[in-house]
């Protein structure tokens, strides 16, 4: 069978079953995220209060829709993390065949493939389709009733459907029960009730590039206006809407708590002031790379509202359509959160059928314009240093509530090469592959005879120099102009593949990652691994509910130091779960008390898994203070002796005197400690040069063993990695510099080299 005989809907479900649907029971569930959101489903799906998703007041009032399809997946499959996500992903499949028709029914087949494979590379999307944390049920909605109803009023092949009339119908009704009234309901009848009005007097008819070409057996005929074919169907929209208001009077009279559903949200007593810096920050994270496209293809839709000497084109009302949404999603999401608490972007799907349909009519009319490419290029690098800088803000884009992202998740180098490569990508495919150069040789050299005698021999160097470079920049855009293929477009597919592998790394490798630390489910693996019939789990400061999903619900609970003291002191062997942040508080006393104790599994930042005994295949300690926190003098490899206030001696460091610009270098420092360290003190590292300096400012071992921790006599070695930036390091040599700080202080050198704003010098590091 040829390619080019597959259904364009069958590439789209083949591509969003190959992002969204592997390994979706696989990675634990996040916790809190995902476990709050599975709880009320569990509950809901056991005792069978499906018009009661509170369970008789245990939780807050929510929409039910969301909760009645993870709930179902509870009951049909058990319950388990494929259980509660397949609803979700198969939603999203379904949010991606009506994005796919939206742009097919509101332009062509191919607008409506770009549409959905943007919103199909989406980070916010991914991520929300694979786990529990998530709007996915509400965006399927919302896409359903504004892309029903748009396409339904004013169709690109002039005939309308009585599908997309009961698609727009049915995403109004269960926006209802998705979202609440005011978002699910009402933003999309108001996007495309005000498009209407904008749109009254729009002409139908057929495109330049015959894409819209009329027939007579068309319901809405060349010439005619949308107001003109309005009360033709005036009455099936009065049965749609009135079959929309039937369902959602049902439901406020059955459901339990339905006045909830008014707002979807609880009403805070105290407003706080509204903020519209960051709904948009949101939407650039979660929409990234595409976002680079956003205020361009808003622009261009606005503009194309405007009328020229033939009145304005009949697309002009999808894209209002598509420009009043996003628009008004924006804005109700910027006040949502001073009256009624954060929520995600509500129009995110359609946002990226606006960015896939600008692309797709960027891509057929070779719009090249230079100030969109540095625009899309600009953007995409202010979002990729955000996300080089502060990780989390890729990794928890869809995340409502705050959560701690996992330091030993190295995504960095991924993001910088992801980011310049679509920056690139986008820049020349907006802008167009450079023009052939003009010869300017001949022009510099008359330039140049004018030249006093005495000088023409600087003259002529420079002149030579200038035209080597024209040279230069004369090859590399020949090269660039090689690359672009037939009209420049080979950087649109490029870009289109950087994305697609991007989104590819979010969904099967970030994903996962994430979830190794942000889900207790290995812990609870490496217990089961290790146990013995009737050793038990217990848990020691953890608030989470990861035993329901991973035990049975079989786990005891810990209510202090001396009680979990007791247990490990004990003959039988125990295991118990703890937070990473609590190592060394833990470790100290341990070892003040003498309780033996050892770390089974340390894979997960937030979580470790401890045990009295080693045992088994289980016999590896992994506990990191072991080989940090040590009492017998270590072997540094340059020596020295720094006191700090007689509370801690520097004995020595590790490092290579050379390193180079663009990687990374790790700097391992030594230390005595003297007596007790107060509470809060970091470790800075400064390498100066005269007019430049890069820092190695950190907590010390990373944060699992803060200074009121470190016991007198202790030796504490501590390993930290010095990030160099090519671009911003200038090569040489640099004084090394360090100490101890906690806000405007800074622990005293008593002892060794130093300099008078209480640094200890540790000697040069050569840069190259």
């Amino acid at each position: 069978m040829a390619l080019n005989k597959i259904p364009r809907w069958a590439w789209v479900i083949a591509l969003g079953a190959l992002l969204l649907l592997p390994m979706l029971g696989q990675y634990g569930l996040w916790d809190p995220a995902e476990i709050r959101q599975a709880d009320v489903a569990r509950e809901v799906a056991t005792k069978g209060t499906y018009a009661d998703v509170t369970v008789n007041g245990r939780y807050t009032p929510r929409p039910p829709l969301y909760v009645w399809l993870v709930a179902t997946g509870f009951k049909l499959l058990g319950v388990n993390e494929l259980a509660g996500r397949l609803p979700l992903a198969l939603c999203a499949l379904l949010a991606l065949l009506l994005a796919f028709r939206v742009g097919e029914r509101l332009l062509d087949e191919k607008g409506g493939l770009t549409a959905a494979f943007v919103l199909a590379t989406t980070p916010a999307f991914i991520f929300q389709a694979r786990q529990l944390a998530s709007d996915m049920v509400y965006y399927t909605c919302l896409l359903a009733a504004i892309g029903g109803l748009a396409a339904y009023l004013w169709p690109a092949s002039g005939k309308r459907s009585r599908l997309d009339l009961g698609i727009g119908a049915a995403g109004l009704a269960l926006g209802f029960l998705a979202k609440g009234l005011m978002l699910g309901t009402a933003l999309p009848l108001l996007s495309v009730g005000l498009a209407v009005a904008l749109c009254w007097k729009l002409e139908h008819k057929s495109d330049e590039a015959g894409v819209w070409a009329a027939s007579d057996g068309d319901d809405i005929k060349v010439g005619q206006t949308l107001g003109e074919t309005m009360p033709a169907i005036y009455k099936p929209l009065a049965i749609a809407l009135v079959a929309v208001a039937a369902v959602i009077v049902v439901a406020m009279m059955t459901l339990a708590h339905s006045k909830f559903l008014l707002l979807g949200a609880a009403y805070r007593k105290l407003a706080l002031p509204p903020t519209f810096e960051e709904p948009m920050r949101d939407v650039g994270w979660g929409l990234f790379p595409w976002f680079a496209l956003v205020p361009i293809a808003l622009t261009a839709f606005l503009w194309a509202q405007r009328s020229g000497a033939e009145g304005r084109r009949r697309d002009a009302f999808p894209k209002l359509v598509l420009l009043l949404v996003c628009t008004i999603g924006y804005f109700t999401a910027a006040l949502w959160v001073a009256y009624l608490g954060k929520v995600r972007y509500p129009a995110l799907p359609l946002l990226s059928v606006a960015v896939g349909l600008f692309a797709y009519e960027a891509w057929r009319s070779d719009a090249r314009h230079g100030l969109w490419g540095l625009a899309a290029a600009g953007l995409i690098l202010v979002l990729q240093q955000d996300f080089y800088m502060a990780p989390r803000s890729l990794a928890f884009s869809h995340l409502i509530e705050h959560a701690k992202y996992p330091v030993d998740l190295k995504i960095k180098v991924a993001i910088r090469l992801i980011g310049l490569g679509m920056t690139l990508m986008l820049f020349f495919a907006l802008r167009g592959a450079p023009e052939r150069p003009v010869q300017r040789a001949f022009v510099i050299s008359e330039t140049a005879s004018k030249w006093w005698r005495p000088f023409r021999w600087l003259a002529e160097v420079s002149l030579s120099i200038v035209n080597g470079a024209i040279g230069i920049f004369t090859h590399i855009g020949n090269f660039v102009r090689y690359l672009a293929g037939p009209r420049d477009r080979n950087f649109w597919i490029a870009g289109a593949t950087l994305a697609l592998i991007f989104a590819a790394w979010c969904s099967l490798w970030l994903t996962p990652q994430l979830s190794l630390h942000m889900s207790n489910k290995a812990l609870f693996m490496t217990y089961h691994r290790c146990k013995s019939q009737g050793e038990r789990l217990a848990q020691y400061m953890v608030s989470g509910r990861g035993a329901a999903y991973y035990n049975n619900g079989q786990v005891d609970q810990v209510r202090g130091r001396q009680q979990l003291f007791k247990l490990l002191n004990g003959s039988k062997r125990v295991f118990v779960l703890v937070p990473s942040s609590q190592l060394g508080s833990l470790d100290q006393a341990a070892r003040k008390q003498k309780v033996p104790y050892h770390v089974l599994d340390d894979r997960n930042s937030h979580y470790l898994i401890l045990s009295n005994k080693l045992t088994g295949s289980c016999n590896k300690d992994l506990n990191p203070l072991r080989r940090l926190v040590l009492n017998k003098r270590p072997n540094p490899q340059h020596k020295l002796e720094i006191n700090f206030e007689n509370r801690v001696k520097l004995i020595g460091f590790d490092l290579d005197r050379t390193v180079s610009r663009g990687g990374k270098f790790r700097i391992k420092l030594y230390f005595h400690v003297q007596s007790r360290v107060p509470a809060g003190y970091k470790i800075f590292i400064h390498f100066d040069q005269p007019a430049h300096r890069f820092h190695g400012d950190h907590d010390p071992l990373g944060g699992k063993y803060p200074t009121q921790y470190w016991l007198p006599g202790d030796y504490i070695i501590d390993p930290h990695d010095v990030e160099i930036p090519l671009l911003t390091t200038p090569s040489g040599r640099y004084k090394i510099y360090m100490g101890f700080w906690r806000g405007s202080t800074r622990l005293k050198v008593l002892k060794g080299p130093k300099d008078r704003h209480n640094r200890a010098i540790l000697g040069n590091l050569r840069v190259r």
